[in-house]
C-alpha cells in the first residue's frame, strides 16, 4: 500500500526547496530596485507554510520508500512545484488566467518553452529570472536535483531516481546514486556558467546572458524577449547558443566519461549520438536545399537552417525566423518531426529520445528478417548488448501509450476550433516538450494565449507526462496501483 506520511515527508522537503527558489528570485527584484516584489513574498511564505503542514502530517514516517511510493511522490512533486510557481504570475497580472499562469509554470518546469504570455519585454526582471529559474531546475529533474544534495531525504533515493528518471538513462557512474547525481549536477552548473560567459562575450547583458543560459542548457527555450533569439539579430549569440543546444542534447553521463575520463573513443562509438547527428543532418539539408531552389542568401540560408534545426531537436525552442512563413509545408514537416524525434537519453531534451527510434527501427528491419527466416535467431542490440524482452515490452508500451495520447490530444484541439495542422502541431509539441509547433495560428512565434481554459490545461498535462516519460504521470490513475497486492 501506499504510505502517504513518507510522500509528505518527500514532499516537505521540496516545497522548502521551492520557497528558496523564490527567495532568490526575490533577491533579483531587490538588486533591480522593483516595487511590486509581494508576488514572491507571499508565494514563498505559502510555501514554506505547506512544507511545514506537510513535515508536521509526516511525523512518525517510516524510512523506507516502496517504488510506488516513489512514483507517486515524483508525480505530485512536479504538480505542486508548476502550481505553487504559478501564483507569482497570478499576483503579478491585473487581469490574471489562472490556466495561463499554471501553463507558464509547467512550461518551466518540464523545459517544454512554449508561452502563453504576450508581453515578455515589459516584464520585470524578477518575474523574468523566475521564468528562467525554473527552466534550469527541471532541466536534469527536480528530485535529481534533491538527490544530489540531500542523498537521504527519504532513504530511498534510487526509486525515487528511478521514477523520476523512467526513460532517462544516464548511465551508473558511481555505485551510489547520490554521487552520480552530484557528478552531473556538476557538468550541468560547469556548463551554465560556461555558457553564460560565452553569450557575454557574444554580447549580451549579464541579466540575459544569466537567463538565456539557463533555457540554453535546460533546452528549455524561455527567453527574456518576445522574439526570443532573434531579438538580438547577432550571428556570434546564434552560433553560441547551438554549440551550448549541442551539448545539453548529448548523454550527461558520455560528456562525462568524455571529458573527465578521457575515454574519448566511446564518443565516435555511440550510436545513438551518430543517429542524432544524422537527423539532425538531414534536417539542416532539407531546410538549406528549400532556400537554395528559391534563390535565398546562401549565408543567411545556412545561418537560420542550423540554428533552427538544433534548436528543434535539442527541442530548446529558440527562434531567429518564422518557418512558418519562410519554409514550404513539407519542410515543416521535418522541422516537427526533428523535434519530436528528440536529442539523445540522458541529455536535457524531451522528445522520444533518439535511442527509442533506433531500437523501433532495429526491431522492425529484424522482424523482416525473421519473416525471411523464421529458424534464425535475431537478437535486437542496444550499444552493442542484446535488448532483453522487459526492455522491449517497456518500449512498446511507450510508443503505444505516446501514440494514443497524441490522438487523443489532437481530436481534443480540434473540439476547441484549432485547424487540423495546428491541433496535431501543437499536440505533438506539448507531449514531446518543444515549445515551437507548427500551424497558422500558433506555429513557430505565436502565443498560446489564443487557447481556451481548457486548452491550457490539456496542454499543461501534456507537458508533465511528457517530461516524466509518460508512466510516472499515470499510474496513478491506474487501480492496481493502489491495490494492496
Amino acid at each position: 500500500m501506499i504510505n502517504l506520511r513518507i510522500v509528505a515527508r518527500i514532499l516537505s522537503v521540496l516545497a522548502f526547496l521551492e520557497a528558496f527558489l523564490l527567495l532568490i528570485t526575490l533577491g533579483v527584484g531587490i538588486l533591480y530596485a522593483e516595487t511590486k516584489l509581494y508576488p514572491f513574498v507571499i508565494t514563498a511564505l505559502l510555501a514554506i507554510a505547506l512544507g511545514g503542514a506537510l513535515m508536521y502530517y509526516a511525523q512518525g514516517a517510516p524510512r523506507k520508500i516502496t517504488r510506488r511510493d516513489g512514483y507517486l511522490s515524483v508525480a505530485l512533486t512536479w504538480v505542486m512545484f508548476s502550481l505553487v510557481g504559478a501564483i507569482p504570475f497570478i499576483l503579478y497580472c491585473e487581469n490574471p488566467r489562472l490556466a495561463v499562469a499554471v501553463f507558464e509554470a509547467t512550461s518551466g518546469f518540464t523545459t517544454t518553452g512554449a508561452t502563453a504570455l504576450t508581453n515578455l519585454d515589459t516584464m520585470p526582471h524578477s518575474l523574468l529570472f523566475w521564468r528562467s529559474l525554473m527552466h534550469w531546475m527541471g532541466g536534469l529533474g527536480i528530485i535529481f536535483f534533491t538527490v544530489a544534495l540531500l542523498p537521504s531525504i527519504s532513504g530511498g533515493s534510487i526509486k525515487l531516481f528511478a521514477a523520476e528518471s523512467t526513460g532517462l538513462k544516464i548511465g551508473k557512474l558511481h555505485p551510489r546514486v547520490s554521487t552520480t547525481a552530484r557528478w552531473i549536477w556538476g557538468i550541468y552548473l560547469t556548463l551554465t556558467l560556461l555558457c553564460t560567459g560565452a553569450y557575454i562575450l557574444a554580447g549580451m547583458s549579464v541579466f540575459d546572458a544569466v537567463n538565456h543560459a539557463m533555457s540554453t542548457i535546460s533546452t528549455g527555450g524561455f527567453s527574456t524577449h518576445q522574439a526570443s533569439i532573434g531579438y538580438f539579430n547577432s550571428f556570434a549569440i546564434e552560433l553560441t547558443a547551438v554549440v551550448f543546444m549541442l551539448m545539453s542534447s548529448i548523454n550527461f553521463a558520455l560528456i562525462y566519461t568524455t571529458l573527465l575520463k578521457r575515454r574519448f573513443r566511446e564518443f565516435g562509438r555511440n550510436g545513438e549520438l551518430r543517429f542524432m547527428l544524422v537527423v539532425l543532418a538531414i534536417t539542416f539539408v532539407v531546410m538549406c536545399g528549400y532556400d537554395v531552389v528559391r534563390g535565398e542568401n546562401i549565408f543567411d540560408s545556412l545561418r537560420t537552417a542550423l540554428f533552427t534545426s538544433v534548436s528543434m531537436q535539442s527541442t530548446t525552442g529558440f527562434i531567429t525566423a518564422d518557418y512558418m512563413v519562410r519554409y514550404t509545408p513539407v519542410v515543416w514537416v521535418f522541422i516537427l518531426l526533428v523535434g519530436v524525434i528528440g536529442p539523445m537519453a540522458g541529455s536535457t531534451g524531451g522528445g522520444l529520445k533518439c535511442i527509442r527510434v533506433m531500437t523501433a527501427a532495429k526491431i522492425a528491419l529484424s522482424e523482416f528478417r525473421h519473416i525471411l527466416h523464421p529458424r534464425a535467431v535475431l537478437p535486437v542490440r542496444i550499444a552493442g548488448t542484446a535488448a532483453t524482452s522487459d526492455v522491449l515490452r517497456t518500449m512498446f508500451a511507450f510508443f503505444v501509450c505516446y501514440f494514443i495520447l497524441l490522438t487523443i490530444a489532437t481530436l481534443s484541439y480540434l473540439l476547441m476550433g484549432l485547424a487540423p495542422i495546428d491541433a496535431f502541431g501543437v499536440a505533438a509539441s506539448m507531449l514531446s516538450n518543444v515549445g515551437p509547433a507548427i500551424g497558422h495560428q500558433i506555429g513557430a512565434t505565436g502565443s498560446l494565449n489564443v487557447l481556451p481554459d481548457v486548452g491550457l490545461w490539456l496542454s499543461s498535462v501534456l507537458m508533465l507526462i511528457g517530461r516524466l516519460e509518460i508512466f510516472a504521470i499515470l499510474l496513478p490513475f491506474a487501480p492496481a496501483f493502489w491495490k494492496e497486492n
